[in-house]
């Protein structure tokens, strides 16, 4: 039997996966391997925005051949890249040359950005007569046109320039997932989104998951010393402008409403726009005495939030998909307080021991407070079991047989 090729395309590298996305990515490969699916990588992403990745990825210029408006640019970068490339002859070249002489079965797109430029360089392909054409797959992690809008309004962007992006972006998803093979969805709700954008009912769903830290217990005991000895409340995430917006959302922009022996400790690149922005800022006495910001920690640092933390807060207010840092928290045992948006994809985890659910800010705050003021949050073994079904080798478990199946479909 023929070995079956892919080639994923990422707006992200994953040599060392930190957000989701490129948890999701990596654990995608991963899974495709152990069913012994050969599968290349290639990125694309701002230079200087990871420092570590492949001689195969791709940095882009921080300024792109192709600006819209200045101003709010930055927030729809990896819109804007596909347009770069699809401009600039020489990677354009590069990446045509590997698609049509890598032998691949498949092209996957982790994003729905780059589907203008894969589509150029298949229909080139094909009408060149130079064996079939890869099949597309569509990975998708979120309904990205409706994202992309709510980022720009919080950002207080144009009419004008929201429409344009949003607008541009939906007919991208549109047309790729009528035209791919196999679409993926993270959640039931992008699942059937896709199916009524696409006129089709074969979307497969592909929920997002949580991956083993193998590291070691000491080191991770190490860290006792570093968190509060109080309980504290945590929040995990990367630097990607939503994650800012819904803490602020939610919590405010002071933390006076915490006792002052109780901290909101706040781990990843999420650290980096909440410290600069203007709303921690104002209040910056209070928010400094009752916060600590980690910024971006190892695998180590994550164990030890995930074993020390009385609460994980999961303030996210925009967005499809579903949450990778969800699934993060409903493991550790510890409780869980998010919002009906941090949930989607984990509804069936909402009545579990220590999960609670609020979208009104001040009924956030309020429950964190009586949270802070428990005993730890104890987990029956049956309640474990459930959470162990987040594991990403549960629930990515289903992908190779989808496309192994469609591939001796031909």
């Amino acid at each position: 039997m023929k070995k079956i090729k892919i080639l994923m395309l990422a707006n992200y590298p994953i040599v060392e996966p930190r957000h989701g996305g490129q948890l999701r990515t990596f654990h995608i490969k991963q899974e495709y391997a152990r069913a012994g699916i050969e599968v290349d990588l290639v990125s694309f992403f701002q230079e200087g925005g990871y420092q570590y990745y492949e001689s195969t990825d791709i940095p882009l210029p921080g300024s792109l051949a192709v600006t819209i408006n200045k101003e709010f640019d930055y927030a729809v970068y990896d819109y804007l890249s596909a347009l770069h490339v699809a401009q600039d002859p020489v990677i354009y070249d590069k990446l045509a040359s590997k698609i049509r002489t890598g032998g691949y079965d498949y092209v996957q797109l982790e994003q729905p950005y780059f589907w203008p430029v894969v589509k150029k360089i298949l229909a080139s392909q094909s009408s060149e007569a130079a064996g079939p054409a890869p099949r597309v797959i569509f990975s998708s992690q979120n309904i990205e046109y409706e994202m992309k809008e709510e980022v720009l309004h919080k950002i207080k962007a144009p009419q004008d320039y929201v429409s344009l992006i949003s607008d541009s972006i939906r007919q991208i998803e549109i047309e790729l997932v009528r035209s791919a093979h196999i679409t993926f969805a993270v959640s039931e709700q992008d699942r059937v989104k896709f199916q009524q954008l696409g006129g089709r009912d074969d979307v497969v769903l592909l929920p997002n998951g949580v991956g083993k830290l193998d590291v070691d217990p000491q080191s991770v005991e190490g860290w006792r010393a570093i968190v509060p000895k109080e309980p504290f409340a945590t929040y995990i995430s990367s630097a990607h402008l939503p994650n800012a917006v819904g803490f602020f959302s939610l919590l405010g922009n002071s933390l006076a409403f915490l006792p002052p022996d109780r901290k909101m400790v706040v781990a990843g690149g999420v650290c980096q726009l909440i410290d600069r922005s203007e709303e921690f800022n104002k209040w910056i006495s209070i928010n400094r005495s009752r916060s600590i910001l980690f910024g971006p920690v190892d695998n180590i640092g994550v164990a030890a939030l995930r074993k020390f933390t009385q609460v994980f807060v999961l303030p996210i207010t925009t967005g499809g998909g579903s949450n990778i840092k969800t699934a993060e928290a409903l493991v550790t045992g510890a409780y869980v307080l998010g919002t009906s948006t941090a949930f989607r994809g984990f509804e069936h985890f909402a009545n579990e021991a220590g999960v609670f659910i609020e979208d009104d800010p001040q009924a956030f705050r309020s429950r964190l407070v009586s949270l802070l003021s428990l005993p730890p949050n104890k987990v029956s073994e049956d309640s474990r079991r459930r959470r162990e079904s987040l594991l990403w080798e549960n629930t990515l478990k289903e992908i190779s047989k989808v496309v192994l199946k469609d591939c001796n479909a031909r």
